[in-house]
């Protein structure tokens, strides 16, 4: 499989892009979606083998992709509410409630410790770089832990009043670390996405405005300043950190409020989820939804269709895996078109491209001096016969000069002699005028 989704129903699925199928991985039968309904989603592992996975009930289940087995493995006690962030840190596994119970559990189920955080957390999420965390919820600033002390780091600061001078709420849907930037991310329902630097202050130092509805998730990209952002109308857009508060891009396909977003780590692709009931995968880069060509013959590709999986449930949580079934099949057609290339390389000859059925107008190495020309010399020219050649070519150079052509318009023949007038033609360009007769002209003739 290459997506692993969860549903409000708490339906768990598993969706081959290859094939353009999903799979229940689960009984629909035996759920209700009152309890079963998939809160949080993550991997368990650095090899995507193993997938942690929250129910509303705050049952923590360990789905085995290998085994294709999926067990209960704890069950989260103390305060209320569903489930809102999960994190893995080395065996470890922190879970985080809506009233802001935060607990850390070892790889023996029992609780290794435990704080509150504030009431109304809406997101938990943990930073891959170091043992910290960020919560943040509805009236719930911004906050960051310590796993291994259990203490605060830091804490943001609400933004300044508005023009009227009334409090902005607060109103957290989202936030993640940034890699390598020791920034961090927060999106609210105020259609707004701030960019904190705890290094510096404790108000954001960047805010980006997506549209005019609550923007609902968010997700890394394989660039480390580009992220992606959702809103609950479906518009989902392209943002780049570093100077752009605009978005850079937006992707359509999308109907209803998208509740998940999942970038690739090393590839410009995106897979996201929502109420609507599609898995949809988009290409960074084309801006567009993936799509697939099938090959009908050798020549004729067709059939094209794109990524858009129907799953017959509302979505609440996807994961996109590493390894692809659509980028082996991007690399065997690259390797198969390069070992196609080299197959039609090896056909040409010095005529030009030689198909199968020309192979009696080839003419084989040991023939090809048999047939070929031979070359005649020339001979030199001696010293006398190269004075002769320069004479001619001097003779013929002076009869040209001495030759007079006389154009036809500018010509006025008048012949004096004793007896009649005789009617004289007009010369020949190549002739010159004879001496004996007197011609009269109106202007010069012209050399050549």
């Amino acid at each position: 499989m290459d997506c692993y989704i969860g549903a409000t129903t708490g339906t768990f699925k598993g969706a081959l892009l290859k094939d353009n199928t999903f799979e229940n991985l689960n009984k629909v039968s035996t759920l209700d979606p009152k309890s079963d309904e998939i809160t949080s989603m993550i991997w368990n592992d650095d090899q995507q083998t193993e997938i942690l996975i929250a129910r509303m009930n705050r049952d923590l289940q360990l789905y085995d992709i290998e085994q294709n087995e999926q067990v209960s493995i704890l069950t989260v006690t103390g305060g209320t509410g569903p489930i809102k962030g999960l994190h893995k840190l080395d065996e470890k596994i922190v879970t985080c409630v809506e009233s802001g119970e935060l607990q850390v559990w070892n790889d023996k189920s029992e609780t290794v410790s435990e704080w509150k955080c504030g009431p109304g957390v809406a997101v938990m999420r943990g930073s891959d770089e170091k043992p910290e965390i960020v919560t943040g919820g509805m009236k719930n600033l911004l906050k960051t832990w310590n796993l291994e002390t259990g203490q605060q780091v830091w804490s943001a600061k609400n933004v300044p009043p508005d023009m009227l001078g009334l409090e902005i709420p607060i109103m957290i849907t989202d936030a993640r670390f940034i890699p390598g930037e020791n920034t961090i991310l927060e999106a609210t329902k105020l259609h707004e996405m701030r960019v904190y630097d705890p290094r510096a202050q404790r108000r954001p130092v960047k805010k980006i405005v997506f549209m005019e509805n609550p923007i609902m998730c968010t997700s890394l990209t394989n660039k480390t300043n580009q992220i992606l952002a959702a809103n609950s109308i479906g518009e989902m857009g392209l943002f780049d950190l570093r100077s752009k508060v605009h978005p850079m891009c937006k992707f359509k396909g999308q109907a209803g409020s998208i509740r998940s977003i999942s970038g690739h780590p090393t590839m410009p692709l995106a897979a996201s989820v929502g109420i609507d009931r599609f898995l949809r995968v988009h290409d960074l880069q084309t801006r567009k939804m993936v799509h697939k060509v099938r090959q009908l013959s050798k020549d004729l590709f067709f059939s094209i269709f794109e990524f858009q999986i129907y799953c017959k449930a509302r979505l609440n949580r996807v994961l996109l895996r590493n390894e692809l079934s659509i980028l082996n099949d991007r690399k065997s057609a690259a390797k198969k078109e390069i070992d196609e290339d080299e197959a039609e390389y090896g056909k040409m000859t010095e005529d030009g491209y030689r198909s199968e059925g020309d192979d009696d107008d080839v003419i084989e190495e040991d023939d090809v001096w048999d047939v070929m020309e031979p070359v005649a010399k020339k001979k030199k020219m001696s010293h006398d016969d190269v004075e002769i050649v320069e004479e001619v070519e001097n003779q013929k150079a002076k009869r040209k000069r001495k030759a007079v052509v006389v154009p036809e318009e500018e010509i006025k023949e008048e012949v004096e002699s004793d007896d009649d007038v005789e009617e004289i033609q007009k010369p020949s360009p190549k002739k010159t005028l004879k001496s004996g007769k007197k011609v009269l002209l109106k202007k010069k003739a012209r050399k050549v």
